[in-house]
């Protein structure tokens, strides 16, 4: 049995990001164990929408090196209408972002798959196919199935959304993210965002729609769901693997990377409990984005088609503000989306 200070289970954009942090912090013996490698690697990061806000950015310290192209409108349609909101964001070559992160941690990377986890004493024992890890502080980062969450917090997500994305040879408008709400789907939307000159990221739950002529295309899983704890001990919970994307706008990569950084930053000062206070406190994880999914789940069409008319000639807080004194029994939908748009991605 291997033993280290700090294993982190899973090496996508919050493993990676708490390795990074942890190296920063002058943490040593730190161990990441990731599943995939080579191309299976780099297909399953690539096949995302990659779309990040300009302030997520700067709280995880993103720089440049990895942006593909500069983001300054959010376009909703539905019913429709088009409501087209300003908001400052870039779109990222995922896979280089990890392989930078990667490149700047003395973490020890290791590919394997984990079994089981288990809690021994004041440390956790790490089962693998290659053998077993004892650690004093352990990470889950391990996504949507998440092992270290099924053995340890025996938590299972509300809600488990396949997600098929296709890249496609289109032109678009190449500093805009479009969301297509579909009222069919329960208020479920098509994302097209571009990722590249000539190409466009087009994306849904598997069965709501179908994309021709795609040069690549991949499904990935959304798991929506409220934690409560994301520690348990020397435990934490990060990502996916704690069901941080946003209910609205499925937005995970900014929460991925900054819980990586709180989690480095815990450990780094022996203060689990920090870890836990900052995600009881943060906005991003507020119930009221779940609740609102549950209310828009529930419209027909009708419905949604009512609840955009206000913004049928543009958005802005005004409006917003009509549309909630006209319909106070949606506002909690419309104030949702507001910060959705501010703190979901």
């Amino acid at each position: 049995m291997e033993e280290c200070n700090v294993l982190i289970v899973g090496g996508g954009l919050a493993g990676f990001s708490a390795a990074k942090r942890l190296t920063e912090l002058g943490v040593r013996d730190v161990v990441l164990i990731e599943r995939m490698s080579g191309e299976h690697y780099e297909h399953y990061h690539h096949i995302c929408g990659q779309a990040i806000s300009e302030r997520m950015s700067a709280m995880c310290q993103i720089d440049d090196s990895s942006t593909i192209c500069k983001i300054d409108a959010l376009k909703m349609e539905c019913c429709g209408t088009e409501v087209r909101i300003p908001v400052k964001g870039r779109i990222i070559d995922r896979v280089k972002l990890l392989e930078s992160m990667r490149g700047r941690t003395d973490a020890r990377v290791v590919k394997d798959s984990v079994l089981s986890v288990r809690k021994d004493g004041d440390s956790f024992v790490v089962a693998c196919t290659g053998g077993e890890y004892r650690c004093r502080y352990l990470i889950g980062a391990d996504g949507a199935f998440s092992v270290v969450r099924k053995c340890l917090f025996g938590t299972e997500p509300d809600i488990r959304m396949p997600l098929v994305n296709n890249i496609v040879r289109a032109d678009g408008e190449p500093g805009a993210i479009i969301f297509h709400v579909q009222p069919e789907m329960g208020g479920r939307y098509r994302w097209d965002f571009p990722i590249g000159e000539g190409l466009r990221s087009i994306g849904y739950v598997n069965g709501a729609w179908e994309q021709d002529g795609s040069v690549d295309k991949g499904i990935r899983f959304a798991v929506i769901g409220r934690m409560g704890k994301v520690t348990k001990g020397n435990c934490c919970l990060a990502g996916d693997s704690a069901f941080m994307a946003n209910p609205i706008c499925y937005g995970g990569i900014g929460t991925s990377l900054l819980a990586g950084r709180r989690v480095a930053e815990a450990i780094a000062k022996g203060n689990i409990s920090s870890y836990q206070k900052w995600y009881d406190g943060d906005a991003a994880f507020n119930p009221h984005f779940r609740q609102a999914l549950d209310t828009f789940s529930g419209w027909d069409g009708t419905q949604f088609a009512d609840s955009i008319a206000p913004f049928r000639k543009g958005y802005s807080l005004l409006r917003g503000g009509y549309a909630i004194l006209r319909r106070p029994r949606w506002a909690n939908v419309y104030f949702s989306i507001w910060m959705a748009v501010r703190r979901g991605w």
